[in-house]
Order: structure tokens, then C-alpha cells, then sequence
């Protein structure tokens, strides 16, 4: 009798920290599981007025090295929208062609939803024929965890 108490008490430990587990990685690491990889021309980029975000007193305010980015993607022809903290977009210009992850908001904040809260550079060309094409196993899970 102890042991079949024993058993199930060990089978709801296991599966409360297994569904602790995936509720951890899907809720507070939404953006990270669910972000898109966008291949493609940039259509503009602009970045954000730093005396619009400057304030007196205070150290610097992440948002003055904010970019606001237009990517097209090259297979469907959509044009991505995000902004951007990454300083690395000031070497971007219009027409290059970038590969870029997009984190979305989680759709439980319902004023933002449906949108992207950053992009992440990853790769600069200065045209798309110089884009890579092979997307195997390695590349996927290459821009999964973003080495």
C-alpha cells in the first residue's frame, strides 16, 4: 500500500514540475520560443530622435539607441515591422538585405498583439545574392538558440 502511495505521490511530483517547466518556457519566454526569422531587403530604417527621449538628471534611457525597421520578406513579399534597441541596425542602410529575428508581444497583452517588440539583427548583406539559401537542421537550430 505504501509503495502505491509512494508511486503516485512520485508520478504528481514529476508531473508538476514537467508542467511547471513548459508553463516557465511558454509564458515568461514567449517572445524567445515563438520569434520568426525574416530574410529579406530593408525598406527603411529610422532611427529615434534622441532629444525625444532624453531626460535630465537620469542616466541614458535605452529608447535613444531605438530604430524603428521595415524589412520585405523575400519569399511572400510582406513587409516586417518592429522597433529595435539593437545598436547594431545603425550599420543598416535602405536596400540591404538582412537576415533579422522578430520577437512578438505575447498575446495576452491585448493593446500590443499580434505585433513585434524587437528585431534582432543577425546577419547584414549588402545585396540578397549573397544571402545564404540552405536552411537545414543546423541552421534551425543555430538561429533557435541565436548563436
Amino acid at each position: 500500500m505504501w509503495l502505491k502511495i509512494l508511486s503516485t505521490a512520485k508520478k504528481a511530483v514529476i508531473g508538476f514540475v514537467i508542467f511547471f517547466f513548459l508553463f516557465w518556457v511558454f509564458i515568461w519566454n514567449f517572445s524567445f520560443v515563438f520569434k520568426s526569422k525574416v530574410v529579406g531587403e530593408v525598406q527603411k530604417i529610422e532611427h529615434v530622435s534622441p532629444q525625444a527621449v532624453i531626460t535630465n538628471n537620469q542616466p541614458f534611457n535605452p529608447q535613444v539607441f531605438s530604430f524603428s525597421v521595415a524589412i520585405k520578406d523575400l519569399r511572400t513579399n510582406e513587409i516586417h515591422m518592429a522597433s529595435s534597441e539593437d545598436r547594431k541596425w545603425g550599420a543598416v542602410q535602405a536596400g540591404n538585405c538582412v537576415v533579422a529575428a522578430f520577437f512578438p508581444y505575447p498575446p495576452w497583452q491585448l493593446s500590443k498583439g499580434m505585433t513585434d517588440k524587437n528585431a534582432r539583427l543577425l546577419q547584414n548583406f549588402t545585396n540578397c545574392a549573397d544571402v545564404p539559401q540552405d536552411e537545414g537542421f543546423f541552421s534551425w537550430l543555430k538561429f533557435f538558440f541565436l548563436l
